[in-house]
């Protein structure tokens, strides 16, 4: 069965990837700009005759852009990531006093409200920000890659006596949730491995499908820039400063820390949720200013630590500052009107 709404997403989309206006499309095509707009709102499908045509515009297969859900787009292979977190204790990064932790609940918290909210935690590893909403009295449904990272959070629930509203391993590129049905999509660790943009792209619009109108989407993403601070505070790259470069380059590392890691310019991060049809999207440091000492947890002096607290906060979002962050967040809005 055809899925008007995907389908229609997802030319909108791959139209904004190629550069191309709704009009230019609908020149290359031979309709008119209004014909382009419904096929993009789900509206309507094009016409058989013109899905030749249409396809070649944004350069896919007829069966992709029929199929959005099919496996036919080019997505990286998820073994290399699931035997990392396999092995290694993904439950203990996020440990107590971390500022990563503590400033990623901050900017989440402003996007909450006093009610019950319906709320997605793709790729969320054993869960702490699920459990952190749950406290709250939202309905976290937490998505993981890795069985072992299911298995931990179904453990803690019960020790904790805190039940989440559903757990499931699967991919945050096909998202198993219903259309529209989600206050805040929450991707906090899915684009780290992510290469390709068609993934990206991919991950970012099963987000925008499962969203309510005027829902939010809230993403963190490895800092790019931060490679330059990292690579000075733990000698990375020290006999390699060509793996350097390219890292730089490209976004793309397989090494130091993670597999098959990508890393986003800050700019780069608001282009893509702008592509898959974000509003007002917006970059805010996580740990900022903090990164460049490679100060990953807060000082034990309660005092520093509060002035460190706000120093961050006073330059989340200065521009000249936000490269500096180990991690960025980023924050964009499915309209309330389509």
């Amino acid at each position: 069965m055809l899925e008007l709404a995907r389908i229609g997403r997802q030319i909108a989309v791959l139209r904004k990837e190629k550069g191309l206006t709704g009009e230019k499309l609908a020149e290359i095509v031979g309709v008119s700009p209004q014909a382009v707009s419904k096929w993009e709102n789900g509206k309507c499908l094009p016409e058989s005759a013109l899905l030749p045509e249409l396809a070649n515009a944004l350069g896919i297969s007829i069966d992709t852009l029929l199929m959005p859900n099919s496996n036919t787009n080019k997505h990286e292979p998820n073994e290399k990531v699931e035997s990392f977190y396999e092995k290694v204790n993904e439950d203990s990064r996020l440990e107590q006093r971390s500022i990563e932790f503590d400033r990623s609940k901050n900017i989440i918290s402003r996007y909450l409200n006093d009610k019950y909210m319906e709320i997605a935690d793709i790729g969320g590893g054993t869960g702490p920000y699920s459990f952190w909403l749950a406290g709250k009295g939202h309905n976290a449904h937490l998505l993981d890659l890795t069985p072992k990272h299911i298995n931990q959070a179904k453990k803690k629930a019960k020790e904790a006596n805190i039940e989440l509203a559903s757990y499931t391993c699967g991919d945050a590129r096909a998202l198993p949730y219903k259309d529209e049905s989600m206050d805040i999509v929450l991707i906090m660790g899915a684009l780290y491995h992510l290469q390709s943009y068609e993934s990206r792209m991919k991950c970012l619009a099963e987000g925008y499908q499962v969203l309510k109108k005027g829902g939010h989407i809230i993403c963190t993403v490895i800092n790019r820039y931060n490679i330059f601070a990292a690579s000075i505070i733990w000698n990375l790259f020290l006999n390699d400063l060509g793996t350097l470069e390219q890292a730089i380059k490209t976004g793309m590392a397989d090494c130091f820390t993670l597999p098959q890691a990508y890393s986003h310019t800050p700019r780069e991060i608001l282009a893509e949720l702008s592509n898959a049809g974000f509003e007002t999207p917006m970059v805010l440091a996580v740990e900022g200013i903090a990164s460049a000492f490679g100060d990953y947890t807060w000082p034990t002096d309660e005092k520093e630590s509060a002035r460190l607290k706000k120093c961050i906060e006073l330059s989340e979002s200065i521009p000249e500052l936000i490269g500096v962050s180990r991690n960025v967040m980023a924050v964009g809005r499915k309209s309330p009107v389509l």
